[in-house]
């Protein structure tokens, strides 16, 4: 059963779990600039485990030694308990380890970018034959790390303590490193998988940018004929809009009165017959008229629509 306690909110909480028979607490921190700033956690009471340093921090965890701004969090932590809870590690103050100065170098293994042990650990941290044989807290710690240690006779950790190439061999046949290896697999293949897949879709994306190419087309010819004919439209609105009806019926209007005025002035010099001139006089002047009156009543309409506010 694991439990969060928040101790101060968007900065400390603490996850209780058990591992094994013992009754664990990780204490996780995170500073101003987080997530920038890589999360601090530290495990209560200190364990012996290769991802734990000598004060309880926990540095070796895969998922802290390559967060970043986009890591989960929650899964980071999640598979820190999931470790302590498959590999249960002895405490610290259950094996008196706090005279050994050696154990510290102990439990700080050299550690790759995946989060697995380097091969150089086992120079750095396995003794003699003499020590591995003796009831020490260091060969309980390598039992509770690595129970594969227990079934090796004396011969065999001298020798894979004196050679890097059967080191290499045990790693890679760690339970633990098979596991990791095999979600390192399954994650090759599924982006594998996924990559395949995107490849057969580049076909439907190249239609489907050519159709968007085509539509843009089509969208820019009819934004540039929608100008055009809105330019139209604002020209004729001018030419046939009221007031300028008006003003062309008071200029037609004038120009009908000043023609009756010419054909009389024609009429009083005697180039022109009594007929034509009371024909063309009245045509001329009904006209003048007639254009009088229709400008004089647009522009009442006009003014009525103004006074209305249009």
């Amino acid at each position: 059963m694991i439990s969060v306690i928040e101790i101060q909110e968007g900065q400390e909480y603490q996850v209780l779990f058990k591992s094994g028979s013992n009754d664990l607490v990780l204490s996780v921190s995170l500073s101003n600039e987080f997530p920038k700033d890589k999360p601090f956690i530290k495990i209560k009471p200190i364990v012996f485990h290769q991802w734990v340093a000598g004060d309880g921090e926990v540095t070796g965890a895969p998922g802290l030694i390559n967060f970043t701004v986009h890591s989960d969090l929650g899964r980071v932590v999640q598979a820190i308990i999931r470790e302590f809870e498959r590999t249960p590690p002895p405490l610290q103050e259950s094996c008196s380890l706090s005279t050994s100065p050696s154990i510290t170098n102990r439990i700080q293994p050299d550690v790759d970018i995946m989060g697995r042990a380097s091969p150089n650990y086992f120079n750095h941290n396995y003794p003699t034959t003499t020590t591995t044989t003796s009831n020490t807290p260091a060969s309980s710690y390598q039992s509770a790390a690595f129970p594969e240690l227990s079934a090796m006779s004396n011969d065999e950790l001298k020798q894979l303590n004196e050679s890097v190439e059967r080191q290499e061999d045990f790693l890679e046949n760690l339970p633990q490193n098979k596991e990791t290896n095999k979600i390192i697999d399954d994650l090759i293949l599924q982006i594998e998988e996924l990559a395949d897949s995107n490849l057969s879709k580049q076909p439907l994306l190249e239609d489907l940018k050519k159709d968007i190419n085509t539509r843009i087309e089509e969208v820019t010819k009819l934004a540039f004929e929608t100008e055009r004919l809105n330019m139209a439209y604002q020209t004729i609105s001018e030419k046939y809009s009221p007031k300028n009806i008006k003003n062309k019926l008071q200029f037609a209007a004038e120009e009908a009165n000043v023609r009756s005025e010419a054909i009389a002035e024609q009429f009083l010099q005697g180039q022109m017959d009594v007929e034509k001139f009371v024909v063309e006089y009245i045509q001329s002047r009904s006209l003048a008229q007639a254009r009088k009156t229709k400008e004089e009543k647009l522009s009442q309409q006009l003014e009525n629509l103004e006074r209305a506010g249009f």
